[in-house]
């Protein structure tokens, strides 16, 4: 929250009511705008503000924010970086600081002990066009701050490219919800299943290594290979590979591989993987938001997709695919995995229910990921199949994964390696058959595209 009266005005009380309102409900305030004396300061962590931010006092008085460091500590501020196009320094409702640059500044008040700035880009008229990304990434390299991009972010494609670049730690989103241009609730949701994907490596590998996640990746890949020319090398797109274990067993039969994903960790994790097996240049990977694979390959670019295991996780599972389908070459193959709404009724622990709650489990069209801490989507084969077939996509197979993990005589079977070999290939009839493959835990459809 930004008081620009204040910003604009040597009394810094404007709105200052408001101010103490918004305080009182149940959120944290990062608060600025006409804080520039030690009172304003107390003020501000007397009703609660979480977190301060210094712009023009930071320029004009670094005393003051050593001694309003040592009274309320370094992490109860952050420094407000305004900045024209030039890079110097803008304060007082933007007027210009006398050639201060903002990265001086932001090492002076790093050295004081505060570690985060919140970075806008403004023109000298005080418009502001969207954020500068590189000018953000550049000033926290420089002075080893966390910067929040602010500016203008003014959709989800603004907000995305944020994730995963060093020194950014979030942005400001304001215009953008005022607009409709960027929804809440799928904002915080985007962001959440990102940072879920970041802290959940550990509970990931110990899955993949589990005898169940074996016989899965192996059943989906011998449907897939089933219905790829032999004997051609394909190029393939793993969109939100993760780790690339997928990408790692094409890559092993010849297939040059391009991974795209948002997770650093995930990333790091398939390079150390690559590296132990001698692939260390198998896998191209990518660290950007499956978005953006439209914008970032040109058209005809691949033979084959992968997406596995992704759609799920997002709220705009049809944007994604779009943005996936475009660089597929006319002719190439689509590989699709993800969760089976027909599958929930079994997947149901009954005694979290209500009596009168379960008839509305055979329309659940959410629920939670088993490993990550992220909501998840459900889906039918009818209407994914219906969607690629609008799409330019001639649908050539769909199969059922894990068509008897969740029926109680066989369990234990997929802990039990000796009995490994005989569910894989029972599991492999099954997945190919009606009714058996209604109501398999994942959902695999193979399609063709016949149009670019």
């Amino acid at each position: 929250m930004i008081n620009v009266d204040a910003a604009h005005d040597e009394d810094a009380s404007h709105n200052w009511p408001l101010v103490e309102k918004i305080c009182e409900l149940p959120i944290n305030v990062q608060y600025g705008g006409g804080v520039r004396t030690l009172e304003d300061i107390d003020w501000a962590v007397r009703i609660g503000v979480t977190r301060i931010l210094l712009n023009a006092a930071a320029v004009e008085n670094p005393v003051l924010v050593a001694e309003a460091v040592a009274k309320h500590g370094s992490e109860t501020f952050a420094l407000l970086v305004n900045t024209d196009p030039a890079g110097e320094m803008l304060t007082r409702g933007w007027r210009m600081s006398g050639g201060l640059q903002a990265v001086t500044l932001g090492v002076q008040m790093y050295q004081l002990g505060i570690t985060t700035a919140v970075h806008s880009r403004i023109q000298p008229d005080g418009t502001m066009n969207g954020t500068d990304l590189e000018v953000s990434k550049e000033f926290a390299q420089l002075t080893g701050m966390n910067v929040i991009v602010g500016g203008e972010v003014r959709d989800m494609d603004d907000l995305v490219q944020c994730y995963n670049q060093r020194g950014i730690s979030g942005a400001l989103i304001g215009k953008a919800l005022h607009t409709g241009k960027i929804e809440l609730s799928r904002a915080l949701r985007a962001t959440s299943s990102k940072i879920a994907f970041e802290t959940a490596l550990p509970q990931w590998k110990q899955e993949q290594q589990s005898l169940k996640a074996h016989i899965r990746y192996e059943l989906s890949m011998q449907n897939l290979l089933s219905h790829l020319p032999e004997g051609k090398v394909l190029r393939a797109l793993d969109a939100g590979g993760g780790n690339g274990i997928d990408s790692l067993r094409l890559a092993k039969i010849g297939y040059p591989v391009d991974l795209v994903d948002t997770s650093m960790s995930m990333l790091h994790d398939l390079q150390a993987m690559a590296e132990q097996s001698g692939m260390e240049n198998a896998v191209t990977t990518h660290s950007f938001d499956i978005r953006e694979i439209q914008k970032k390959f040109p058209p005809d670019s691949f033979d084959l997709l992968l997406c596995h295991n992704v759609i799920q996780y997002s709220d705009d599972c049809e944007d994604l695919l779009c943005s996936m389908l475009t660089p597929l070459a006319g002719g190439g193959y689509f590989s699709l995995i993800t969760r089976n709404k027909h599958a929930v009724p079994y997947d149901a622990a009954i005694d979290d229910y209500e009596l009168d709650e379960l008839p509305a489990l055979l329309d659940e069209p959410h629920g939670k990921s088993g490993v990550f801490d992220a909501d998840i989507s459900f889906f039918t084969t009818r209407f994914l199949s219906r969607w690629l077939e609008t799409r330019g996509m001639k649908v050539v197979a769909d199969y059922g994964v894990f068509c008897l993990y969740n029926h109680h005589s066989v369990v234990a079977s997929y802990d039990n390696h000796g009995s490994s070999n005989k569910l894989e290939t029972l599991e492999r009839h099954l997945g190919k058959q009606s009714p058996y493959k209604d109501t398999a835990r994942y959902i695999q459809i193979i399609a063709q595209k016949t149009s670019r």
